[in-house]
């Protein structure tokens, strides 16, 4: 992908300066949904910017000044086709990573280029693919006391704590707590693989696809993120970001409002990856190879 020299230049955007290297930063990063965007056009893959990427489209054209990541959602269908064709079609330089194919174990994806490094993880192996990256999160059903019941979103995070918090989860059932799901069912989930339950939860919630109007990245929920309408996510408008235009759910603005209110005034908040060691131009390897 083609950026003009213009875009690396250091530039103040709302009073706020962003360095050369920031805009090394985004250039890799658009690189990266460059790439996504072809690869689901070519299989009929249906995915929204969302979250500071959707407020950044909207009110800047681009990226929030101060912000330095993209992020992805995809309603649960479209995301468990991609979790086949990426691990198929993603190749080197480049990164699909989830549960199944690094070491840690995520309730999303990324997309990572390996060539740059955004070390979060010191102390994993150097395996462990710390590229500069894009997130991808599944959009899930969550109850909305109709066609979905509140019990299946207390199933949905008995199976979640199996897997951040299993000795948690035994003391609640040894102690006599009442669980949603059968307690014979957690006890056998207790004793599978982390990642047999890391699956045993995203075969769960692409069970439940489709039974409900609200939707929401659920592990999000459990920590008291807001809940979308599904409707908002129905359809697709295209929004200018920096050199590429982006998908966006067509419901975005009453989306923007539950989330940040008054949307359109600025409002400088840390960034979700502050601490974590970004270059864009050496690889991961080179750090953790640096370290041993």
């Amino acid at each position: 992908m083609h950026l003009d020299e213009k875009f690396y230049q250091k530039e103040i955007r709302c009073g706020y300066e962003v360095s050369e290297k920031m805009k090394r930063v985004w250039a890799v990063q658009l690189n990266l949904l460059d790439y996504f965007d072809k690869m689901c056009r070519e299989h009929n893959l249906r995915y929204f910017v969302d979250y500071g990427t959707l407020l950044g489209a909207v009110r800047h054209h681009g990226f929030i000044p101060w912000d330095d990541d993209i992020d992805i959602v995809m309603l649960r269908d479209e995301y468990e086709k991609l979790k086949i064709i990426a691990q198929k079609e993603v190749s080197s330089p480049y990164f699909f990573q989830n549960s199944y194919t690094d070491v840690m174990i995520w309730a999303l994806a990324k997309l990572r280029d390996s060539r740059t490094a955004a070390i979060e993880y010191p102390d994993f192996p150097k395996e462990f693919n710390q590229g500069i990256f894009i997130d991808i999160f599944p959009l899930d059903d969550a109850p909305d006391d109709v066609a979905m019941k509140p019990v299946v979103g207390e199933m949905q995070r008995e199976i979640w704590m199996s897997i951040v918090d299993p000795e948690g989860l035994k003391r609640l059932i040894d102690q006599g707590y009442k669980t949603a799901m059968a307690q014979e069912i957690l006890i056998e989930l207790l004793k599978m693989q982390i990642r047999e339950r890391m699956k045993m939860f995203e075969d769960f919630n692409a069970s439940q696809f489709g039974a409900s109007s609200r939707v929401c990245f659920i592990t999000s929920r459990f920590m008291g993120a807001p809940i979308m309408q599904r409707e908002w996510y129905s359809d697709v408008v295209y929004l200018p970001f920096e050199n590429l235009m982006v998908p966006a759910p067509a419901g975005y603005d009453s989306l923007l409002k539950l989330r940040y209110g008054d949307y359109m005034t600025p409002a400088r908040v840390p960034s979700m990856h502050e601490g974590i060691f970004i270059d864009p131009d050496n690889p991961y390897t080179k750090y953790m190879e640096e370290k041993e």
